[in-house]
C-alpha cells in the first residue's frame, strides 16, 4: 500500500478529474481566419489555442513517474545510475522504537529526538534528512520514510524502520524482512543523491563497539599506528549498555572507505571483527 502522501496517488486523481471535464466550442458562425482584422483573427484562434492547452495539461498531469535502474537482486552496497537516477539497494530491514527497547525520546544522529510514530528510519551511509521509499519484498507494501539516524549496527541488516514504518509495510510482528529501496525527493519522486553530501557528512569505518576502557584504549592505540586518527563515539545498545563506536578515518569518497575496510578486515581477521562503513554524523 503506497503513503497517502505518494504522489501517485494525486495523478489518479487528476486523471480522474480531467476525464469528467466536458470542453466543447460552438461558434455561431464559421470565421474565416484572412478576413474581418485582429478581432475576428482573436476569435477564430481562441478555442483552438484554448483546446492545445487543455491537452497539454492532461499530458502532463498523468504522465508515469520517472524510470529508475534496479540492481540485480541480492545486491548489498546499492547501485546509482551513470546518468544520476536514483540510488537503488536491496536487504534486510529491521524495526525499533517498541515500547522496551529504549529508543523512544532518545536524540537521533541528525539531532532530532526519536519518535516511534513518524514515517523515519536509520540507514548507515544515506544522507540525513534524504526521503527513500521502501518496498517490502514478501507483501509488495511500500510507504516513503525520511533518513534521520544512523544504523542498523547489526551484521546482514541494511535498513532499521520505525514502528509506523513497520506498520506500513506489515512486518510489525516478525521483527525483519527483505526490503527494496530508492532514494526519492520529498514528493516521492525518483532522485538521485547529492554528491555534496559526501564532502559535508564524510565516511568513517566502524571497526566496533566497546565497553571495556582498556580495550578500547587498546584498540585505539594499534589503529592510530596504522590508520592515523581514531574517533570514538558514544551510544547506547538496545539492551541498554554503554558503549564506544570505535572508529577510523575521514573519507570524502566510498572507494577510499572500502578500501579502508579491507584494510581493517585483514587486521583484525583473527578477532572476529567486521568493519563496516557508515558516515561521522
Amino acid at each position: 500500500m503506497l503513503s497517502p502522501f505518494h504522489p501517485t496517488n494525486w495523478s489518479k486523481a487528476c486523471a480522474l478529474w480531467i476525464h469528467e471535464i466536458h470542453v466543447a466550442f460552438d461558434p455561431p458562425t464559421p470565421v474565416d481566419p484572412g478576413k474581418g482584422g485582429v478581432l475576428r483573427l482573436m476569435r477564430w484562434s481562441t478555442p483552438r489555442v484554448a483546446t492545445l492547452v487543455a491537452l497539454s495539461f492532461t499530458l502532463h498531469c498523468t504522465r508515469p513517474p520517472a524510470t529508475y535502474v534496479t540492481p540485480a537482486t541480492g545486491s548489498r552496497n546499492g547501485a546509482l545510475a551513470a546518468d544520476g537516477q536514483a540510488y537503488v539497494e536491496e536487504g534486510v530491514a529491521s524495526w525499533y522504537g517498541g515500547n522496551d527497547d529504549g529508543f523512544a525520546g532518545r536524540p537521533t544522529a541528525s539531532g532530532e529526538i526519536f519518535d516511534p510514530e513518524q514515517f523515519t528510519c536509520a540507514h548507515r551511509t544515506l544522507p540525513l534528512g534524504s526521503f527513500v521509499e521502501v518496498e517490502n519484498l514478501e507483501n509488495r507494501k511500500r510507504t516513503v520514510l525520511r533518513v534521520n539516524d544512523r544504523g542498523p549496527f547489526i551484521k546482514g541488516r541494511m535498513l532499521d524502520l520505525s514502528k509506523r514504518g513497520a506498520e506500513e509495510l506489515g512486518f510489525l510482528g516478525r521483527g525483519t524482512t527483505r526490503v527494496r529501496l530508492r532514494s526519492v525527493d520529498a514528493m516521492g519522486l525518483p532522485t538521485a543523491l547529492d554528491p555534496a553530501m559526501d564532502h559535508m557528512d564524510p565516511f568513517v569505518v566502524q571497526v566496533a563497539a566497546l565497553s571495556d576502557p582498556k580495550n578500547i584504549e587498546s584498540l585505539t592505540r594499534e589503529l592510530e599506528n596504522t590508520f592515523g586518527v581514531v574517533t570514538l563515539q558514544g551510544a547506547t545498545t538496545r539492551g541498554g549498555l554503554a558503549v564506544k563506536r570505535v572508529r577510523v578515518g575521514s573519507y570524502t569518497t566510498r572507494q577510499d572507505a572500502e578500501q579502508a575496510a579491507e584494510q581493517l578486515a585483514k587486521l583484525l581477521k583473527d578477532r572476529g571483527v567486521e568493519p563496516f562503513i557508515t558516515r561521522q554524523r
